[in-house]
């Protein structure tokens, strides 16, 4: 596979896990509100709390990965770059 393909499924991977990771977060956060906060000890939307962390905590272990994947893949160009702009720069 060419290394654009593989970059551009590595960059929809990462969007739907920060997606899913973001919805994740908001459903635990508003709408499955935790029972110490007032909340129904076993309130459910499509799953219950539970699993909405087991979610929630699987797309960041992905996203952590597949974002170290995506670092090693543009080692040399961050390297590049980085020599680019700290180059001293010459009088003009």
């Amino acid at each position: 596979m060419r290394k654009s393909a593989v970059n551009y499924w590595l960059d929809c991977l990462l969007l739907f896990a920060g997606a899913g990771l973001a919805v994740s977060g908001f459903v635990k956060w508003l709408v499955l509100p935790s029972p110490g906060r007032g909340g129904p000890r076993q309130a459910t939307f499509i799953f219950d709390r539970h699993t909405w962390t087991e979610i929630h905590q699987w797309l960041a272990v992905a996203i952590i990965v597949l974002t170290l994947v995506h670092i090693f893949l543009h080692w040399n160009w961050i390297v590049a770059m980085t020599q680019r702009v700290f180059r001293p720069r010459k009088n003009q």
